[in-house]
């Protein structure tokens, strides 16, 4: 797979990428905020007292703005795919690092990690607005076990050159002795903090990655806290010296809504750094950043692969949780089997993730690029009174929802904006296209007059 440094490479190579020269007036989490928020490029800031910091390379373009590229477009690049790969594609590549790979090899190259020693305040991780110091965003964790080596996502912030405080999931720390040794990688191939994530959002943490189809994707060394890729920009080795100190932020990384998190004081053991690093950082809790981008491609991807492996056929087309819903709402797309197989598929979806409290199914022909046609079909096809499915007020409250942060209970709604599959063709009327609209010298004459207008 391919390393983060030649990723961002080729995100610039494809102009999608700007370079930004310090020093920055504005801090950081806000510049890359502001570019997400309006479907801009990637950026790059580059400094002269740290390393080179890169935001945006995880997501992508708003999914309610008309573009070429699509939110999955950049890392559908890094996984390997072209960048107009579908979104079953992605889903289906992302599965695939995950575990129950079929006798993964891993790609384990026999050599320590290397690189020139550095400090972690040399590093100089940049501290957003709110933050009290630098923060660590788009971490993964390594840790040692005797059945291998696991991964997680890890975030937080760097106390002093000696002193970390992080937040991993639960099911990582319930790995951990008291004196473990944790390493932690920045700038790691899109392979390798996609598959983190898919592990995380699956809470199969505890899987090593040696079971997992990333471990045959990715080049892996030694460190003292397990194998990491071979090619990562900054690998920081550390102890524990807290289980349980104060996080001092209520802020969490998109992936803390789907797994419970605990948090970890570590002391630095060695930093090392390749010659010229860069790292990603996202702007966490902020619309449309990296980290929700992450969370919800990796989420899509695990209930793809359980949804259609539940029947022992596979109706499901595709799934989106998309950022612009802030993971608050599932879209699926699927060919409806028979009455009632629209209940039977969103309670399922319920029961496999506790980000969403909304499920939206459309039929299996609408393309999850065209975002307009997906919510259209809404309005369209969905009756207010008979397609619109609440619950009883007694669902466990989804963890994503803004609107929802009492921890009580509520209700759930699936909306079945599909044709109701009891219909008869004759009964469902044809889609207006500008194909089956107007006569064929019509459309050659406005085809004509508009590649006149867009060249002139």
């Amino acid at each position: 797979m391919i390393p983060f440094a030649q990723y961002v490479q080729g995100l610039a190579g494809d102009d999608d990428l700007v370079h930004l020269d310090g020093p920055f007036d504005v801090p950081v989490d806000v510049l890359a905020g502001e570019a997400l928020r309006a479907s801009g490029p990637a950026l790059q800031f580059e400094r002269s007292n740290g390393v080179d910091l890169v935001s945006g390379v995880f997501s992508g373009a708003d999914l309610m703005q008309q573009r070429d590229a699509q939110p999955w477009s950049r890392l559908s690049l890094g996984l390997g795919l072209d960048p107009d790969a579908t979104l079953v594609d992605l889903l289906e590549r992302i599965s695939d690092l995950g575990p129950g790979a079929v006798d993964p090899d891993p790609t384990y190259t026999g050599q320590s990690a290397s690189g020139t020693d550095a400090d972690v305040q040399e590093v100089q991780l940049p501290q957003g607005e709110a933050d009290t110091w630098p923060a660590l965003t788009l971490g993964v964790a390594s840790v040692a076990t005797a059945d291998g080596t696991h991964w997680a996502p890890i975030h937080g912030s760097v106390v002093s050159g000696e002193k970390l405080r992080v937040r991993v999931p639960d099911s990582l720390q319930s790995l951990l002795s008291d004196d473990a040794t944790i390493t932690i990688t920045l700038g790691v191939p899109p392979a390798a903090i996609t598959a983190a994530y898919l592990l995380a959002v699956t809470e199969r943490v505890d899987t090593p990655i040696q079971s997992c189809g990333v471990a045959s994707a990715v080049p892996l060394v030694p460190t003292n806290g397990g194998l990491v890729p071979s090619t990562t920009e900054i690998v920081v080795e550390t102890k524990i010296t807290d289980r349980q100190p104060d996080f001092r932020s209520d802020r969490r990384e998109a992936w803390e809504y789907v797994t419970k998190s605990e948090s970890l004081s570590l002391s630095v053991e060695r930093v090392l750094t390749t010659d010229d690093p860069v790292v990603p950082v996202t702007p966490v809790g902020r619309p449309l950043a990296d980290d929700l981008q992450l969370t919800g491609l990796t989420t899509a991807a695990a209930l793809y692969h359980r949804v259609n492996n539940y029947w022992g056929i596979s109706p499901v087309e595709w799934i989106l949780v998309p950022a612009e819903a802030e993971l608050g709402v599932c879209f699926v797309a699927s060919d409806v089997l028979y009455a009632g197989f629209e209940w039977q598929l969103a309670n399922i979806l319920f029961s496999f993730s506790s980000l969403f409290d909304t499920v939206v199914i459309v039929d299996e022909d609408v393309p999850p690029q065209d975002f307009g046609r997906v919510l259209a079909d809404i309005w369209l096809k969905a009756h207010p009174a008979r397609d619109w499915i609440f619950s009883d007020p007694d669902a466990p409250a989804a963890t994503r929802p803004r609107y929802r942060r009492d921890g009580e209970t509520g209700s759930r709604v699936y909306v079945n904006a599909a044709w109701d599959p009891r219909w008869e063709d004759t009964y469902i009327a044809p889609r207006v296209t500008f194909e089956n609209s107007f006569p064929s010298v019509v459309r050659d004459t406005a085809l004509a007059l508009w590649n006149e207008e867009t060249t002139s």
